[in-house]
């Protein structure tokens, strides 16, 4: 019975299964060609490296269909962090092209929030001690003067405390026809999303920070590698793989 079963099913056509459609051809050299890039990557911190070589393993490598889509593949590929289009787009905001002040986040700095008056007498602390050595004041204090970079923008907060507001004043007029003329700061986090990928990323950047008139920072556009560095030579024009935008959700659907 098994034989007469099979040689009646001869005729038919084998069935063939469904294939997950992939939408990056498969391309394990491409991935660790980029995976590669990405380590070697200064300006991308874990956190950055991580949604990075997610992107680039579900454009290059993950099994793509109806079901699972770029963005689900690189859900999945991040791990149970991200669980939904609420933690991606959480992801892909740390990556919003900006110019981030000095001590925005971090006071890792001993400066920091420490007046910069001359100091008059020898801080017990030492000789050792930063005040002593500097020969500043070094007083905690939030009143401050920003002073901005005549080429780039940037800023460099000088701290004074309430004994030192001639100092303040003096170094705010020093400085004031110097900041007038300072162009828009170029932008020093983000924007390593679109170095290793194209794709609509004024509409990404949108809805990853929920603000639809978001535009792309003033004359340095989206791209990190386009953004001059003082003392270094620019980052040289490399192939970007696409990544397309489509199947975006709303906050709280499943990415």
């Amino acid at each position: 019975m098994g034989a007469a079963l099979h040689l009646a099913h001869v005729h038919q056509a084998p069935v063939k299964k469904r294939r997950p459609k992939r939408t990056g051809g498969g391309d394990g050299s491409k991935f660790a060609e980029i995976a590669h890039r990405i380590y070697q990557d200064e300006r991308a911190d874990t956190q950055a490296r991580q949604l990075l070589l997610a992107t680039a393993y579900a454009v290059t490598m993950a099994a793509l269909d109806e079901e699972t889509t770029v963005w689900r593949a690189i859900c999945n590929a991040i791990g149970s962090s991200v669980r939904g289009w609420d933690d991606l787009r959480s992801c892909v905001r740390q990556d919003v092209p900006r110019y981030e002040p000095p001590g925005r986040w971090s006071r890792s700095n001993v400066l920091d929030q420490r007046c910069r008056g001359p100091r008059v007498r020898v801080h017990p602390n030492g000789p050792d001690d930063f005040r002593n050595k500097m020969k500043i004041c070094g007083e905690k204090t939030h009143d401050m003067v920003v002073e901005k970079d005549p080429v780039t923008g940037w800023h460099t907060n000088h701290w004074f405390c309430t004994r030192h507001q001639d100092h303040l004043k003096r170094v705010a007029a020093q400085i004031a026809e110097q900041n007038a003329a300072a162009p828009p700061p170029v932008p020093n986090r983000g924007g390593l999303l679109p170095s290793y990928f194209e794709s609509e990323w004024t509409e990404l950047y949108r809805w990853a920070t929920h603000n639809p008139t978001w535009e792309p920072p003033a004359v340095y556009g989206v791209r990190a590698d386009d953004w001059p560095i003082p003392g270094q030579d620019p980052v040289p024009q490399r192939a970007r793989l696409r990544l397309v935008v489509g199947n975006l959700g709303t906050a709280g659907d499943d990415a």
